[in-house]
């Protein structure tokens, strides 16, 4: 869908990058200050805000207060230095601004859900959402995975097997000594025998 809030907001994240229902999950890269100007009033000055840059290739969202402490609950931290690493859940909630109910971009207060096998945050993949993708993942290889390591497991999952190597070979019977049987000795034993 192409909102027409895209034409105006060219540089962060908004409601309109959002299918309807969609959450996004992302990984925090850094935290910075920007000069923001507000699109919908070029001519105001611009606002220093702070902004959070993301590891996945999404805009970055400028925070606001609600946002910020939610983050803050999930980092288990007020320090925002310490906040890359977090993994958020993007997603849109309508609420009241300035007389008027709005979509705005809200975190979850959950953490997103995270690879048993990489430890990244599970995103969404081909159309399915990453609750999907979990989902699947936990049905079909018994462990929730991203989409990188779903196609890993897929892979090694349509590996033939090798064949079982051959059952060792079972040990003789242990020989234990015994005298020999005159009748069946050599010849030469035999007359030995004979005369002692």
């Amino acid at each position: 869908m192409e909102h027409w809030k895209k034409l105006f907001n060219p540089h962060y994240l908004g409601s309109y990058a959002f299918q309807p229902g969609e959450e996004m999950p992302v990984t925090i890269k850094e935290i910075r200050q920007e000069e923001i100007t507000n699109p919908n009033e070029p001519d105001k000055p611009k606002e220093v805000q702070p902004v959070a840059h993301f590891v996945q290739p999404v805009k970055p969202l400028i925070l606001n207060k609600t946002n910020s402490k939610i983050i803050a609950k999930l980092a288990g931290t007020p320090d925002y230095p310490q906040w890359p690493g977090v993994g958020i859940i993007l997603y849109v909630q309508k609420v009241k601004a300035f007389g008027e109910v709005v979509d705005a971009v809200r975190v979850r207060p959950v953490p997103p859900f995270v690879c048993a096998d990489c430890r990244g945050i599970i995103t969404g993949y081909n159309g399915k959402s990453h609750a999907e993708i979990r989902e699947h993942t936990k049905k079909t290889y018994h462990r929730q995975l991203c989409p990188e390591c779903a196609k890993k497991a897929a892979a090694l999952a349509a590996t033939p097997k090798a064949p079982d190597p051959a059952p060792a070979a079972q040990d003789p019977e242990p020989v234990t000594a015994s005298a020999p049987d005159p009748a069946t000795a050599p010849a030469h034993r035999r007359r030995r025998a004979a005369t002692a």
